[in-house]
């Protein structure tokens, strides 16, 4: 270090600070859950769809988030059977447009009309929630549940995106995203 300094005081100081370690805060992760259950758990059948031989009440699981990383300006929620429609998948939820001082939704209130933001259309349809299904005798279904923090204006999307849709949409304007699963079988 004596020969930089007498070389040129700018290196030295420039050295210096390369070789001090300044704490670097690590920034908290992007996590989606449903409160008290753990992830790749069953749902209960009141998650269920309330259809003829479902067996459920269709009632939508409660979620939580901490905050999207800066520069969140909206929320999307998908959620996917990948083993349903014989493979093909299911689309049971579809929803945007969440404001980004959200980090909640109650149990329940997405097979309801009214929840902020904007509706998706679901496989079957529909702007809401639709509770699992699957076949009698099919091995258990996975339902994966994924937040997606966007650098889109709550208003920017149209309503009535399918989850295709809206992953073409949200291309290149995911800040970050999270996911759980669930399972459910009759």
């Amino acid at each position: 270090m004596t020969r930089l300094t007498s070389l040129n005081p700018w290196l030295a100081a420039i050295a210096v600070a390369f070789c001090v370690q300044l704490p670097v805060q690590a920034q908290e992760r992007f996590t989606l859950n449903i409160p008290g259950v753990t992830d790749d758990r069953l749902f209960t059948s009141a998650a269920a769809s309330d259809a003829a031989g479902c067996g459920g009440h269709n009632v939508s699981p409660a979620l939580n988030w901490n905050a999207g990383p800066a520069g969140t300006l909206s929320y999307a929620i998908v959620m996917h059977d990948p083993d349903g429609g014989k493979g093909q998948g299911v689309d049971h939820w579809v929803h945007y447009g969440i404001k980004p001082t959200t980090h909640q939704i109650a149990s329940g209130v997405g097979g309801k009309p009214g929840l902020e933001g904007v509706g998706g259309t679901t496989s079957k349809g529909t702007t809401t929630y639709i509770g699992p299904c699957p076949p009698v005798g099919d091995s258990a279904h996975h339902y994966i549940i994924q937040i997606f923090a966007l650098d889109l204006a709550p208003d920017a999307l149209p309503a009535g995106l399918t989850r295709v849709q809206l992953l073409e949409k949200i291309k290149g304007h995911v800040l970050r995203n999270s996911s759980v699963v669930r399972r459910y079988h009759r």
